[in-house]
């Protein structure tokens, strides 16, 4: 009776977090307050924390399916709260249910969409080893059937090649336009900074206009703004690159000749 009371109160305070959250001016402090609240009750729960996917109570499977619910909606609130370390907490709490408890839940509908912002999440900060273990742990029929895998999959394939307008004109897809539209403007820098750092090793100078399309700023003043913060001058129209001077190494090579030969009498004596 108390378990089913516990479940029953968490189930009226995660409609009233849903309601918050789905709001259209959607207060976000408000919700990480409810989303706290919901989380102390759900120590009470008898299945969490999750032990192992064998047989399991009816109840405990209400419980687990609610859990997993309110933890995917912490883990989109902190997409919007712009907190990343929170998002990475939720996503590995969210894979022991999905993946130790698949026997024992249904599958949610928003496991994927979470699991494809996390690839995405990984490609923005530029982690791209963490990105292809994670893609590994995915079945990997879903990686071109399952379109939010396939999606960020694709991003970072265009990434390997240096398509990178492949990627700055994917974000006009829309697919994650409302959650991932802070990872997209991660990932939208990171290959800016990637572009420019190409330009600045090929390039002296590139005229105003042709670096806009390439970086695929919207004028000249955003321009003016991203070139100041590289180092970059402009001048009547034109972008002179701050030069990266490589160091040339001072190799002592008749020290190291003098050495060499000195090792070599040394080894014909001993032997």
């Amino acid at each position: 009776a108390d378990e089913a009371m516990a479940l029953q109160e968490v189930v009226v305070l995660f409609d009233t977090f849903k309601k918050a959250y789905d709001a259209p001016n959607s207060d976000v402090d408000k919700c990480s307050q409810l989303l706290d609240q919901l989380k102390l009750k759900m120590t009470q729960f008898s299945s969490l924390p999750p032990i192992d996917g064998g047989d399991a109570t009816p109840t405990m499977q209400q419980e687990l399916m609610l859990a997993r619910e309110i933890l995917e909606h912490g883990a989109f609130l902190s997409i919007r709260m712009h907190d990343i370390p929170a998002f990475e907490r939720y996503v590995s709490q969210l894979k022991v249910l999905y993946n130790d408890f698949s026997k024992v839940l249904p599958d949610s509908q928003r496991q994927f969409p979470i699991l494809g912002l996390n690839l995405l999440r990984l490609l923005a900060q530029n982690r791209t080893a963490e990105f292809h273990t994670e893609l590994e742990l995915i079945p990997s029929e879903l990686h071109d059937s399952n379109i939010y895998i396939k999606y960020p999959t694709q991003l970072e394939q265009y990434i390997m090649e240096g398509s990178f307008n492949k990627v700055l004109n994917a974000r006009a897809d829309g697919l994650y336009s409302k959650e991932g539209e802070y990872f997209l403007d991660m990932l939208t820098d990171t290959v800016r900074e990637e572009m420019s750092n190409c330009a600045e090793k090929a390039y002296k100078t590139m005229s105003v206009d042709h670096a806009c399309a390439m970086l695929m700023l919207k004028s000249p003043a955003e321009l003016q703004v991203y070139a100041e913060n590289r180092g970059w001058s402009v001048d009547s129209g034109m972008i002179t690159f701050q030069q990266s001077v490589d160091k040339v190494l001072d190799v002592p090579s008749m020290r190291l000749i003098h050495e060499t030969l000195s090792y070599a009498k040394e080894l014909e004596r001993i032997v």
